[in-house]
């Protein structure tokens, strides 16, 4: 019965990891830029609905704003497992902008893939989003991962198309894996990588399962 148990946490803690987003904060929810990098001129920032009164965060209580200035991003490099092997990403956000013209302030996301070295490979981008009609507009794409990708920049892109402010916000990114498999903790080591909590966890959660079997065939 334990080790049933043990073999079906450790199921379900595989699963969570594989359709975990690779980003941290990225529903801004720390209530600072925890894991971001600031770029461009309108110094994005977090907002919890203050900015501009009516237009409230997706989900929780934060979410990202463009600010002020003609553009700004908020950058994010996240190791991509699987090295070597056929992987996609899945690209998901939430966009809205206040109600100005056609267009009105709006965003983006870019993806820069980099070789180990921190060389670019290639960057692609998901079409502009220019949620204006008072609700919030969802993204969702599926991109290839170059073989030789040993890391990817996910990159919000704020502009402003009108007025002095940048009316336009981000909330709820996500960025998932597809394909080519989490590496294991030895192979993580191998490649100079540290494990995730998650993997160490299943770690565990198999010598657990292997000592409870051992123990009832004592």
């Amino acid at each position: 019965m334990r080790l049933k148990l043990a073999l079906a946490l450790a199921s379900l803690l595989v699963s969570m990891t594989g359709h975990a987003t690779l980003l941290t904060n990225p529903g801004a929810e720390t209530g600072n830029l925890l894991g971001w990098t600031v770029g461009g001129v309108s110094n994005p920032r977090v907002d919890d609905g203050s900015f501009d009164p009516g237009i409230d965060p997706h989900s929780g209580r934060y979410m990202f704003s463009g600010y002020h200035g003609l553009w700004g991003t908020l950058t994010q490099n996240v190791l991509l497992p699987g090295f070597g092997q056929q992987r996609q990403v899945a690209v998901s956000f939430w966009e809205q902008g206040l109600d100005q013209d056609n267009p009105s302030d709006n965003a983006h996301v870019a993806l820069t893939y980099r070789t180990k070295g921190g060389d670019v490979i290639s960057t692609v981008a998901t079409p502009t989003i220019d949620a204006h009609d008072g609700a919030w507009q969802q993204y969702q794409g599926i991109f290839d991962v170059p073989l030789s990708a040993w890391s990817v920049d996910y990159t919000m892109f704020f502009t402003r198309n009108f007025g002095l402010d940048l009316d336009s916000f981000i909330d709820d990114n996500s960025l998932t894996l597809i394909g080519g498999g989490l590496l294991t903790g030895a192979e993580q080591m191998n490649q100079g990588e540290v494990p995730e909590p998650s993997s160490v966890a299943i770690v565990v959660l198999g010598l657990a399962s292997l000592a409870v079997l051992r123990k009832r065939r004592a």
